[in-house]
C-alpha cells in the first residue's frame, strides 16, 4: 500500500494537528519513544517516524477503539462498514448513539461488546456534527446527527494505523495526563529513566486549548472541565519528568498572554493555523498557536526559577493514585 505524503487519522478530531504536523515536526526531538498524554485523533503518531509510542487518553472509547484497531483490524473495519452501510438516517443515528451510550456507561462488558463499541465510536465520529466528541455530566455522547447520508469510510487510514502500531509496538494507557505522568517508568518498560541523562523519549503533549477572547474554545477533555490549573500542573510535570528522568517535552496551545505566562518555561513558537473543525461556521479563521519546547537553550533555563514549579506536583501528589489501564 503507498503511503501519501501526510496520512490523515481514520478519526475526524477538534484540534486535531494534521495541519501542523510539518512545523511540530521541527521541533519533536529524535529519540527511540514518543509519548502523548492527550493522543485525540493520532495526527502526530501517524505522521512522526519514532521506533516506539505509547499513546494515552483518560477516554476509554478512544482508547478502546485504537486497541481494536490494532489488535482486530479486519473485524473491526468489517462491523463499521455495516454501520455505515445502513446508518445514513437521523433515526438510524440516534439508535446507535444511544446504543452506544449504553455501552459506554455499563460497569461490565462483554467482550463483543468492545468490538461494538469501537465500531460505534467511529461510526459517530464520521456521522456526527462536525466530527465533534462531547459527553454530558452523565458520559454520555450527545452530538446531534451530521446530516450525512455517506460520509467517508476512513478504510486506508485505519489499516495504515494499525499496520504503523503494530510495528512499533505502540502501547495504549487509558489514563488522565496526571497518572500518566506519574507512571512512567511502569508504563515505558523498555525506556531507561536517570536523573541528570538524557532519555531516550520525548513527551508531546496537546491539552485542551486556553480560551481566545470572544472565540469558541475547546476547554473540555473527556466531558470535564480543563482549568488554568490543570495547565499549571502540567507544566509542573514536564518539569519534574525532565528533572527526574531527563525526558523532553513539546507542548501545543493557543497564542495568548496566559498561554505564554504558564508555559513560560518553554521556549515558545508561534504559527498561524486554520481551525478544520468547529462548533460554528464562524470558528472556522486563522488563529495563532504556540508550539513549546523544554528544556529549552541552555542559556534559557533556569533551575532554580523551574524548581517553583515542582511544588505544584508535590502538593498534590497525595490526591492523585497510580493505576493507569494499560492496553
Amino acid at each position: 500500500m503507498k503511503k501519501p505524503a501526510l496520512i490523515r487519522s481514520p478519526l475526524k478530531w477538534a484540534g486535531g494537528k494534521f495541519d501542523v504536523v510539518p512545523q511540530l515536526r521541527e521541533h519533536l526531538p529524535k529519540a527511540g519513544y514518543l509519548i502523548e498524554p492527550f493522543v485525540g485523533g493520532g495526527s502526530v503518531f501517524m505522521n512522526t517516524d519514532y521506533d516506539h509510542y505509547v499513546l494515552c487518553d483518560s477516554n476509554p472509547a478512544l482508547i478502546n477503539f485504537y486497541r481494536f484497531l490494532t489488535t482486530d483490524t479486519t473485524a473491526l473495519i468489517d462491523r463499521s462498514w455495516s454501520l455505515f452501510r445502513d446508518g445514513g438516517t437521523r433515526e438510524a443515528y440516534e439508535r446507535n448513539r444511544q446504543t452506544f451510550n449504553t455501552i459506554t456507561l455499563a460497569t461490565a462488558r462483554l467482550r463483543g461488546e468492545y468490538l461494538e463499541w469501537a465500531a460505534l465510536f467511529l461510526y459517530l465520529n464520521r456521522h456526527g456534527f462536525n466530527g465533534m466528541h462531547r459527553t454530558n455530566q452523565k458520559g454520555e455522547f450527545n452530538i446531534p446527527f451530521g446530516k450525512h447520508s455517506l460520509p467517508y469510510f476512513p478504510y486506508m487510514e485505519m489499516r495504515l494505523f494499525a499496520d504503523k502500531a503494530r510495528e512499533t509496538m505502540t502501547r495504549f494507557v487509558c489514563a488522565d495526563f496526571r497518572i500518566t505522568m506519574k507512571a512512567l517508568p511502569d508504563i515505558c518498560h523498555g525506556i531507561s529513566f536517570h536523573a541528570d541523562k538524557l532519555s531516550d523519549a520525548v513527551i508531546y503533549c496537546d491539552p485542551p486549548y486556553l480560551p481566545l477572547k470572544d472565540k469558541d474554545s475547546f476547554t473540555h477533555y473527556n466531558g470535564k472541565a480543563f482549568t488554568r490549573e490543570d495547565h499549571r500542573l502540567l507544566v509542573a510535570h514536564l518539569i519534574q519528568a525532565n528533572k527526574l528522568y531527563g525526558v523532553r517535552s513539546v507542548i501545543s496551545n493557543s497564542d495568548t498572554e496566559e498561554t505564554r505566562k504558564i508555559y513560560s518555561p518553554f521556549e515558545l513558537h508561534t504559527l498561524n493555523v486554520r481551525r478544520s473543525v468547529a462548533a460554528s461556521d464562524k470558528g472556522r479563521q486563522s488563529a495563532k498557536e504556540v508550539i513549546g519546547v523544554y528544556p529549552s537553550a541552555p542559556e534559557c533555563k533556569s533551575e532554580d526559577a523551574h524548581d517553583e514549579w515542582l511544588k505544584v506536583v508535590s502538593s498534590t501528589e497525595a490526591r492523585q493514585p497510580v493505576n493507569p489501564e494499560v492496553i
